[in-house]
Formats: C-alpha cells, sequence, structure tokens
C-alpha cells in the first residue's frame, strides 16, 4: 500500500530515483536525497495513479541557477539551508517516497 502523499511535502528518496542536471558531472548521495512534492491533491490521492511531480533539494550552491528556490534551515523539515531545484522537476513513483520530513507552509521566502 502506498502511504499518503501530499502536495508540499518533502520526502527522502535514494539518490539514485532522480536526475540532476547536468547528470554526467553528477556525483550520487551514499545517502537519502530529499525532494519537494509538487503535483497537487487530486493527482496525489488518486490510488490508481502511480505517479507524483517532484523537485530535487540540494545544498551545493555550485549549481544553482536563478530559478532555484532556497529553503531556510527547519522549512519544510529540512535539516539545513537548500534550494528547490525547479529545473529538475520530474516524475516519481509514489513507492519511490520514503520518510516525510515535513510539509511547507506556503511562505517560501523569496
Amino acid at each position: 500500500m502506498i502511504a499518503p502523499v501530499y502536495a508540499g511535502g518533502v520526502y527522502y528518496v535514494t539518490d539514485e530515483q532522480i536526475r540532476l542536471i547536468p547528470d554526467e558531472e553528477r556525483k550520487l548521495h551514499d545517502t537519502r536525497r530529499p525532494v519537494l512534492v509538487v503535483s497537487g491533491p487530486s493527482a496525489n490521492a488518486d490510488i490508481e495513479w502511480p505517479f507524483t511531480l517532484v523537485c530535487p533539494l540540494s545544498t551545493s550552491t555550485s549549481r544553482k541557477t536563478k530559478y532555484d528556490i532556497q529553503l531556510a534551515c527547519g522549512q519544510g523539515g529540512v535539516p539545513k539551508k537548500c534550494w528547490v531545484r525547479i529545473p529538475a522537476v520530474q516524475p516519481l513513483m509514489k513507492v519511490k517516497l520514503g520518510d516525510q520530513l515535513g510539509t511547507l507552509d506556503g511562505r517560501i521566502p523569496s
């Protein structure tokens, strides 16, 4: 059974489940990486629909773009400051989502 998936939820996934560009220069983490669920409640709640839409989170500043959104430490349950990698938005099987860290409250700093 698939656990509930929430829009704005921050979940752990194994690093090899997602892509970050440029992929050929990427080094995989040995541990899990957080992602932000950006798909809406109707797709997330539909048990017949196996996918959700996520944006990877990253603490690296070397690949930061003008489109990325910064999260402060603690926001959405993240353990330290990071960036939502908007250009890397991608589908992910709901069953690949791991533990939930938290949920964004909708007040993302600009």
